[in-house]
């Protein structure tokens, strides 16, 4: 098997055969649903007024599994490894982040259209809202890589990383948020979906550089 294929097969079944996936997929389904319930009983209209709430949800359920990128493989050694390697370690940094993205960002997207449903968002404009998503989404899982390896080795890990992570995140949900209301309403901004495509684009190009210098730094 290729090597790349083999890591990436290996990041994604440590990241499936932990709690990370079903932790963070119940606290997305949780915090939607529990505003969801809220907003319901103030009568406000979820669809024009509160879909930004999926995006802080799966914002904030995608922080719940950041720690984990580099942490175990630092504890146990794999980490080491990688940079004794022949394969770079921003590749090293891409296949993590495209695993990160597979198990943690790709289950909570794949039950928006469910999820939007419940508040009162139509159908169509749901699937929208999928593809903003899809656009969206492989920016934080490369953000996140960079939080990860911050906090390399600090056992407070857990309650530095939104320090550090929220604030990246504002661009993407900014744009994320303000797409989703727009589609809510008909309106489809092809200006807007290429904005986000390009910080997608720029994340996935200047992060594994970033997160590799961080790591390298690390160890010397």
């Amino acid at each position: 098997m290729n090597p790349l294929l083999y890591i990436l097969s290996y990041e994604i079944k440590a990241s499936t055969a932990g709690r990370s996936l079903f932790l963070s997929t119940s606290f997305f389904i949780i915090v939607v649903l529990t505003a969801n319930i809220s907003m319901n009983q103030f009568g406000i209209r979820a669809d024009k007024n509160s879909v930004s709430i999926l995006w802080i949800a799966l914002a904030m359920s995608a922080l719940l599994s950041i720690n984990m990128i580099f942490q175990n493989d630092y504890d146990d050694g794999t980490l080491d490894w990688f940079m004794l390697s022949p394969i770079s370690l921003e590749t090293i940094v891409i296949l993590k982040a495209v695993a990160h993205w597979v198990t943690t960002c790709l289950p909570m997207m794949l039950l928006t259209p469910i999820v939007c449903v419940s508040m009162g968002i139509n159908f169509n404009s749901s699937l929208w809202i999928l593809l903003v998503m899809m656009i969206g989404t492989p920016a934080i899982s490369f953000i996140s890589t960079i939080g990860s390896a911050l906090t390399l080795g600090e056992r407070a890990n857990h309650l530095l990383l939104p320090i550090f992570i929220l604030p990246t995140f504002l661009p993407i949900l900014v744009f994320g948020i303000k797409i989703s209301m727009l589609v809510t309403n008909s309106v489809y901004d092809s200006m807007a979906f290429l904005i986000m495509l390009a910080i997608s684009l720029f994340c996935i190009a200047i992060t594994p550089f970033i997160t590799a210098i961080i790591i390298k730094v690390h160890y010397t």
